[in-house]
């Protein structure tokens, strides 16, 4: 599950081949003067003046994408040189200070019970690796500051000219290409991190982020939607597409059938730490940007770059919906909302957590078993998971499903994937399920069907299973709606 709320820079690159004024600037965004100054980086950057040539690209950026995407920037927007070796601290400090005391912990022991992650796995230490390797920039909504990630150590970020150690776009990175710095990848995260800067003034993205508790499918779609949002425009930047016509016309289809080609790769294209992780870490990371720009390429086919100004005042609701777009307009699914309420557990058992998985983990949960099969037809679900005695798990987890059949197919396979948390040598059923009970080691894992919902209890000796399933039947649905705030009138 997601612990994080600051939006990434991407992590992988795809090429292909009106002025707007800013509240408090005097002068309007141009993009002859964009042009210039981009053109002024670029002779800096040749002179070796590396950090310079940022700066600059940054001043020409501000000038371009507002023609672009259509929107005016409000104010300027703060940027900061942090160095590589001081990302671990920050992260670790991020981490800390947008979750309360034990929530990561939580969180975290959420992910075991469910089996996203093995019990030894140190999700924060694993995280900040990734991060610490991945990420090129970021953007904070909460200082308002877009950071540059410098490879080398950083004395002085205003007059440092130490060239940055090469990263590439992702082909590059595969064919092995080496060299200093390079201008094209710098001017398209900069893009990309403006993008943030530019939605964070109109939509709030901090609010939008943070708004949503309790539901990491509902956030893991609105970071799609900003994610992907910033893709595009970066795609515009590796183009030059400065005015977006060519970017928004780019069919969702086409970008769909290329990521997909490339997904394959990426694997190889990733720092050891990412290869590493268990797999719903890495496809979390990569799922708002490979599906969000889909997703978003989806909406300006529709409307141009003013239809995701209507998505962020109504964002989807589910990676159901990222993952389907026509789920989102065409043929509107809203997920359904679970409320499992106050469950009868007794005092040895403390609620750690409750969450929402949704169809994108789902697929990576069920991964051996047709996890993509298996998730489709999710329409909503809510899991709680409790700590017990010696540090025992306990899970109860209701969903429920578009059909009766889509619910079946769910339950068996789930059942499938319980097995691995049985002793050794333990069967996976080969039939439908309707209700299955198994021991191990004094506990019940339970998985029963009636209709389209099923429901899952795990952990628990086989009396407080029986009373948490039948608590777990009267789980309350209602239709998920938005509720996201936003700056704009």
């Amino acid at each position: 599950m997601s612990c994080r709320s600051f939006l990434l820079a991407a992590v992988v690159f795809l090429g292909f081949s009106q002025a707007v004024s800013r509240a408090d600037d005097p002068r309007p965004a141009d993009a002859e003067v964009g042009r210039q100054l981009l053109a002024e980086g670029d002779a800096l950057a040749d002179q070796g003046k590396t950090t310079e040539a940022v700066l600059k690209y940054k001043e020409a950026i501000e000038q371009l994408l507002p023609g672009m995407r259509r929107l005016p920037f409000k104010s300027v927007v703060k940027q900061d040189v942090t160095a590589k070796k001081d990302m671990p601290e920050y992260l670790r400090k991020q981490f800390e200070a947008e979750t309360a005391p034990g929530e990561f912990r939580a969180g975290e022991l959420g992910m075991k019970a469910l089996g996203f992650f093995p019990k030894a796995f140190d999700y924060k230490s694993t995280m900040v690796a990734v991060l610490t390797e991945e990420v090129a920039a970021f953007y904070d909504p909460k200082t308002k500051t877009m950071h540059l990630i410098q490879e080398g150590a950083v004395e002085d970020a205003a007059q440092a000219d130490e060239p940055a150690k090469p990263r590439g776009d992702l082909l590059d990175r595969l064919r092995g290409k080496k060299g200093g710095f390079d201008k094209e990848e710098n001017k398209s995260v900069i893009a990309h991190e403006l993008t943030h800067a530019l939605a964070d003034q109109h939509f709030d993205l901090d609010k939008s982020l943070n708004g949503i508790k309790g539901d990491d499918d509902r956030q893991l779609a609105m970071q799609a939607l900003a994610e992907g949002e910033a893709m595009l425009t970066m795609l515009a930047a590796q183009g030059e597409d400065w005015d977006g016509s060519q970017t928004a016309r780019l069919p969702s289809r086409q970008l769909e059938f290329v990521f997909n080609l490339m997904m394959p790769m990426l694997p190889a294209a990733s720092s050891k730490a990412l290869r590493d992780a268990p797999p719903i870490i890495s496809e979390s990371l990569l799922f708002p940007y490979i599906r969000g720009v889909v997703f978003c390429a989806r909406q300006t086919n529709a409307g141009g770059w003013k239809a995701l100004d209507s998505v962020y005042r109504e964002p989807p609701l589910s990676t159901e919906q990222v993952l389907h777009p026509e789920k989102y307009r065409e043929r509107p699914d809203p997920p359904t909302a679970i409320d499992l309420g106050s469950l009868p557990v007794d005092a040895r058992w403390k609620e750690l957590t409750r969450n929402v998985v949704g169809e994108m983990q789902l697929a990576v949960l069920l991964k051996k078993f047709d996890g993509k099969r298996a998730a489709a037809g999710w329409d909503g679900d809510q899991f709680v998971v409790y700590e017990g005695p010696q540090e025992a798990l306990g899970l109860v987890w209701f969903s429920t499903w578009d059909t009766e059949e889509d619910a079946a197919e769910f339950a068996l396979n789930y059942a499938k994937f319980q097995t691995s948390k049985l002793e050794e040598g333990a069967e996976p059923p080969d039939g439908p399920i309707d209700d299955l009970r198994r021991e191990a080691s004094g506990r019940t894992f339970l998985v029963q069907r009636r209709g389209m919902d099923v429901a899952v209890v795990e952990g628990f000796d086989d009396s407080q299973t029986n009373a948490l399933a039948t608590a777990a039947w009267k789980a309350v649905k209602t239709e998920k709606k938005v509720a996201v705030p936003s700056k704009e009138e």
